[in-house]
């Protein structure tokens, strides 16, 4: 049998033991790519023009990509390509492809590098990293098509790159790994890890005032590049290196390691999405859920439920917390956007493939992947973050009635979990709203102008996620004052045209949250909905909806309930309902109410 080699880490060429084959035309040559970046799956015709053509293929596109397939057919030895009625797919044997190597020695690094086994670290991690040639499919790095599936095994490459430097660093090859380091952030001046090796081998090295340079170039780079100021990790690193912090000087004891290497274990899973820089306020939230995430005296994991209407700012605060208290989980975090792909019979498997399970170690019934997970969560100190849960009965059977595990949970309403603690989110107070802004716009920016930061504040409710809006729009637009958007932002009649900047809306938002009840799904609540945003109804009790909307006054109260379960509108005082100010203008757009009660509505 011939053996064959295939290679995508770098150019992409395939070998075999008389040599480097041709493979042709660039056509073809990005049909294969195509294929290796999905082995064993088919490709689907249509994607596969894409890859050829982009977005305007000739008419003979079929057909040509056919005899493309059929030419690299006749230079690879064997049955690699098999045509489907859908599309094309290339079968591989073990040990084939450059990539496959590559993961399997990265992953024996990475649970090597997890257990503190920091001399096979190096080793297996420096065998993945000697199966590549550059960046991936480097000469096809102009192919639009093709990014989107490069993008990933790129940067499998790169964090596999950092973390073989981790493993040096921790075996005390300071100097050593000081060029390779220069040259790497010289490449990928916005990966802050890069930033963080090369401070710290300057710094062990015997060279702080290097280490402190490096930082503040990487502070330029960042702020030239991106807006941004460097990450709390990188500027801990560099306050613990002005107080001289004895610590930065500790080698691992691993370097005289002998220990034997064990079996690949699954790298520790860290999902979390990166919090969101404007966070402000919310100093009694953050505090209460940080407390409930640590408490060590119940009996079972600890869970917190945040929920509030929608704009409030529940995935910031869950975010911030969540990374504050990360650390206290060696198991790893795991993330969720219930929002995106819902909390469906998949959740227990792909929680547990997360968690390192091998699929075929995954039952395929779904309570029965449900009772697997938790006994995996039971015995690990993992965090589990749910964002946008909008029911409690796909949830209850995914958390383990043991362990030290903890669940942070956003939703619209509170939940119906036994044990879990409900946090319940408002409007940000003004001082913390001029925080917020002051966040995105500049303190500076904000303290010369303290009437109309006032004024934006209040034109934005204390609703974060308009204020975030507000103030990404006036950091883009540094030679435009505050006070001209406080001026933009004061007629009702436009404040929603306003509020929205680079693709996102204010509008769009309370268009998603307020969907369940503008598609007609439920009449009655609809009509209360848009009840509440007529002039006169900014307040309204059951007994005047009732009347208004020509029902009893349970059915009233049910509709205007559920309103309020989808983070719609909000209580008042003496059985009343009221929408948030910003809600009450995106209510009144929607237009006047059903014709049968227009006439009640005059009276």
């Amino acid at each position: 049998m011939t053996s064959i080699e295939f290679r995508i880490l770098g150019r992409l060429e395939v070998h075999t033991g008389g040599g480097t084959i041709a493979l042709g035309s660039a056509k073809q040559r990005a049909l294969l790519a195509a294929l290796l970046l999905h082995p064993g799956r088919t490709v689907p015709i249509r994607r596969l023009l894409q890859t050829l053509w982009g977005d305007e293929p000739p008419l003979s596109a079929v057909a040509n990509l056919r005899t493309y397939a059929n030419r690299l057919r006749s230079v690879l030895p064997g049955e690699r390509i098999s045509g489907r009625a859908s599309g094309y797919e290339i079968l591989l044997r073990q040990g084939e492809l450059d990539l496959h190597v590559f993961t399997e020695r990265a992953g024996a690094g990475r649970a090597a590098l997890a257990r503190g086994d920091h001399a096979a670290a190096v080793r297996h991690l420096g065998e993945a990293l000697s199966a590549c040639r550059g960046a991936v499919l480097e000469d096809l790095a102009d192919n639009e098509a093709l990014a989107g599936s490069i993008a990933p095994v790129e940067e499998l490459r790169l964090s596999v790159a950092e973390d073989h430097l981790d493993a040096r660093l921790r075996l005390g090859e300071h100097r050593e790994v000081v060029a390779p380091l220069r040259e790497f952030v010289a490449e990928h001046p916005l990966r802050e890890r890069l930033w963080a090796h090369l401070m710290t081998a300057l710094y062990r090295s015997g060279d702080p005032a290097g280490a402190l340079a490096v930082y503040t170039d990487c502070r330029r780079v960042l702020a030239d590049r991106l807006g941004l100021e460097p990450s709390p990790d990188l500027a801990e690193l560099h306050r613990a290196m002005l107080d001289r912090d004895p610590r930065l000087t500790t080698v691992s004891a691993a370097l005289a390691s002998t220990a034997p290497v064990s079996a690949p274990e699954p790298a520790t899973p860290r999902e979390l999405p990166v919090r969101c820089r404007s966070f402000a306020g919310r100093a009694g939230d953050t505090a209460k859920l940080t407390a409930l995430l640590t408490e060590a005296d119940r009996a079972g994991p600890n869970v917190a439920v945040v929920h509030g209407p929608c704009g409030i700012g529940k995935t910031a605060l869950v975010l911030e917390v969540a990374h504050r208290a990360g650390g206290r989980f060696p198991g790893g975090q795991l993330y969720v956007d219930l929002s995106a792909n819902g909390p469906d019979s998949r959740l227990p498997a792909r929680l547990l493939r997360h968690l390192g399970l091998p699929a075929a170690d995954i039952p395929r019934e779904e309570d029965e992947a449900a009772a697997v997970l938790r006994s995996h969560l039971a015995h690990r100190a993992v965090l589990l973050v749910l964002d946008g849960a909008t029911g409690s009965a796909a949830l209850r059977s995914l958390l383990p009635a043991t362990g030290s595990c903890a669940v942070l949970i956003t939703s619209r309403s509170p939940l119906m979990l036994d044990g879990a603690d409900q946090v319940a989110l408002g409007r940000l107070s003004d001082e913390d709203g001029i925080d917020l802004l002051a966040g995105l716009t500049g303190r500076s920016k904000v303290d010369g102008e303290p009437g109309a930061a006032a004024e934006i504040v209040r034109y934005c409710h204390g609703i974060p996620a308009a204020l975030r809006i507000a103030g990404t729009i006036v950091a883009n637009r540094p030679n435009r004052p505050l006070s001209w958007l406080a001026h933009r932002l004061a007629p009702e009649e436009s404040r929603l045209d306003e509020l929205r900047f680079g693709g996102e809306s204010l509008r769009a938002l309370y268009s998603s949250a307020s969907l369940p009840v503008t598609a007609g799904e439920d009449p009655l609540a609809t009509a209360a909905f848009r009840l509440l945003g007529r002039p006169g109804f900014e307040v309204c009790s059951t007994g005047r909806a009732a009347t208004v909307l020509d029902t009893c006054p349970l059915k009233a109260e049910a509709a205007l309930d559920r309103l309020v379960d989808l983070g719609l509108a909000e209580w008042g005082e003496q059985d009343t309902y009221r929408l948030p100010p910003l809600m009450r203008l995106f209510s009144a757009e929607l237009g006047a109410t059903v014709p049968a009660q227009r006439s009640a509505l005059s009276r």
